[in-house]
């Protein structure tokens, strides 16, 4: 798996306008904001819990990379989307990125 950025965020809890729960399972989709646009991403969360009000290094895949990946810089502020802003954080790596072996 090659990602195109790892990214850095923390979840809002519920109490901050956040989600209502974790976010569990192996991939994750939303758009990721930056700079005022959006771009639908998946985040790999490999079975691992997300839970609100912590924050964690993810690996991302852009839907259209060449659409989003110009934006990106490391340390550039981003935001992740769910209907309102769930998350905060920013780019931390630029890919690509290859997934370690387990």
């Amino acid at each position: 798996m090659r990602f195109d950025a790892i990214i850095e965020v923390r979840f809002k809890t519920t109490a901050e306008n956040g989600r209502q729960g974790a976010i569990t399972g192996e991939i994750y989709g939303c758009p990721l904001l930056v700079d005022n646009e959006a771009f639908d991403c998946r985040l790999y969360i490999k079975g691992q819990t997300l839970s609100l009000g912590e924050t964690y290094k993810v690996g991302i895949k852009f839907l259209n990379p060449q659409l989003a990946m110009p934006h990106l810089l490391p340390e550039k502020t981003i935001g992740l989307w769910e209907g309102k802003e769930i998350a905060t954080g920013k780019v931390v790596r630029l890919g690509p990125i290859e997934e370690p072996a387990k």
